[in-house]
């Protein structure tokens, strides 16, 4: 029970560490081995399993790249409130239409005109393994949370 505990306390940590940030660079690795970064809008806030989920096309350099290696990163970043979030760990495509009714917002109509119709529409999960962070303009030491 405690470490089910502790892992709850740790993912609601997180959320409240990425609340008012809601976009976030992600990084996937390409097919020759270098890192590939590109800004992803989040969808809703991190599941109970440890999740973020973004909503991307299935046809796109980091679908490609997520397809061969799963190992990612999102940064997060709030430069007002000195807060500066690294989350680490592996990242699936999913074609769920209910997950994907669930997960929507109005504010990714922004990207994605024609909503849950839009082609090739897919999640992205990223199963969050660890998280570093600084959130304190006093304190140069990263703070760790294994999800």
């Amino acid at each position: 029970m405690t470490i089910s505990t502790d892992r709850e306390q740790q993912i609601q940590h997180l959320r409240e560490l990425i609340a008012d940030i809601n976009c976030g660079m992600l990084t996937t690795i390409d097919q020759n081995g270098c890192l590939h970064s590109c800004p992803m809008y989040k969808s809703g806030d991190i599941s109970t399993d440890g999740a973020i989920w973004f909503f991307t096309s299935a046809n796109t350099q980091k679908a490609d790249d997520i397809k061969r290696n799963q190992q990612v990163n999102v940064s997060f970043t709030s430069a007002d409130q000195q807060r500066y979030v690294s989350v680490s760990g592996t990242a699936e495509l999913i074609k769920d239409l209910k997950k994907m009714q669930e997960q929507w917002q109005p504010e990714l109509q922004t990207w994605l005109p024609k909503g849950l119709d839009e082609p090739n529409l897919v999640l992205l999960k990223v199963n969050i393994h660890k998280v570093d962070y600084w959130d304190s303009p006093s304190s140069i030491h990263p703070q760790t949370i294994g999800v």
